[in-house]
């Protein structure tokens, strides 16, 4: 099978013409992503959009103080 011409693999992969566009990583899985989070005024990085979960906090025990010891 024949291949396609680099400048066409690129298009199909990324959506560009290059490899030279990037396309952002997570620090934290590797993962692709479009949204990082970061602890508020520690400006660290703890996860994306696809490695964090969220989850409701009235379904959190550990969101109620009378739980902790």
């Amino acid at each position: 099978m024949m291949r396609d011409h680099p400048v066409i693999e690129a298009m199909e992969r990324t959506g560009y013409p290059d490899d030279s566009f990037q396309i952002p990583h997570c620090p934290v899985c590797g993962s692709e992503c479009s949204t990082i989070y970061r602890v508020r005024f520690l400006d660290e990085i703890i996860g994306c959009d696809e490695c964090l979960v969220s989850s409701d906090a009235w379904e959190c025990k550990e969101c109620f103080k009378e739980n902790e010891e």
